[in-house]
Formats: structure tokens, C-alpha cells, sequence
């Protein structure tokens, strides 16, 4: 039996750049899945946001003013007032309740300004804090910090 030396396998350099490839067309579709998850998580966000803007809409159309930060960051208020939103609606796709900046008793809570895993709920009354007279308040914004450098989504009353 005569071996063709011509006709051996794979070199080590052939070797090296099919590996090469395979590295690299992994990387892309684990950038790509990523991505994807984040912009997913971008999604639910500004759903969420989109809601509870509903909601707070609703009680100001009967109230004739908006919820004080206070208010929203309290589960008995929401349950007397605002009985469709619910402290989970408050909770980012990010939040855990490890989350030490913003959870109250293992609960979500609102904050002045969003950050990533925090929701932002600032009412003002004329650009002033209405948190000492909760009646009063007649502006709102609604903030979601996204991911992936997508900056801010920012919802305010509807005028």
C-alpha cells in the first residue's frame, strides 16, 4: 500500500484559521443575542412606563391633580388610588430586591430620577416640589433609563 504525501489532513495553520472563523462568527451571534436581550428589556420598559402614564392620566382626570412621589412609592395608596398599578408595574426589568437605591420593604420604589433598574417619577407643581402639599401637583415626568447607550425614555403629562 503507497501513502500519497500529498493528500495528508489538515495543516496546523488550515487548522488555526478555521478556528479563527468559528471564533469569530461565534462572537458576533453572542453580540447579537445580547443585544437583543437588551433591547428587549428597552421594550418592556417603555411599555411600562406607557402605563403607568395611563393610569396616573386617569387619576388626574378625576382628581384634577397628579400623585405625589410619596403616593406612588406607597402600596397602600396605590391600592386605594391607583388600584390597576401595582407595586410589580413599578419594577424595572433590572430590579431585584437587592437593589438597596430603590426598594422600599422589598418592594419597588419610584425615584426622583431613573437610573438603570429604577424607574423615575418626579411630580412638580409649576417646577416646584409638590411633596409637602400632594394636591397640588399639576406636572409630572415619567423617566426609564435604558441600556446599551439608548439614553432616557421620558414621558410627561399629557397637556
Amino acid at each position: 500500500m503507497k501513502i500519497n504525501k500529498d493528500s495528508s489532513g489538515f495543516t496546523y495553520i488550515e487548522i488555526l484559521i478555521m478556528l479563527a472563523l468559528v471564533g469569530v462568527l461565534f462572537m458576533i451571534v453572542l453580540f447579537d443575542y445580547s443585544g437583543a436581550k437588551a433591547r428587549a428589556r428597552n421594550d418592556t420598559r417603555t411599555a411600562a412606563i406607557k402605563n403607568i402614564r395611563d393610569y396616573i392620566e386617569i387619576f388626574y382626570s378625576q382628581n384634577t391633580y397628579y400623585p405625589s412621589l410619596a403616593d406612588m412609592n406607597n402600596p397602600k395608596w396605590l391600592a386605594d388610588n391607583l388600584k390597576k398599578v401595582t407595586p410589580d408595574m413599578l419594577k424595572d426589568p433590572l430590579w431585584t430586591p437587592n437593589n438597596k437605591v430603590c426598594t422600599i420593604n422589598g418592594s419597588p420604589e419610584l425615584l426622583a430620577k431613573s437610573q438603570l433598574g429604577c424607574y423615575g417619577y418626579d411630580p412638580t407643581n409649576g417646577g416646584t416640589s409638590c411633596e409637602k402639599d400632594d394636591t397640588t401637583c399639576s406636572n409630572y415626568t415619567l423617566t426609564a433609563t435604558l441600556e446599551a447607550g439608548a439614553g432616557t425614555y421620558t414621558l410627561r403629562q399629557l397637556d
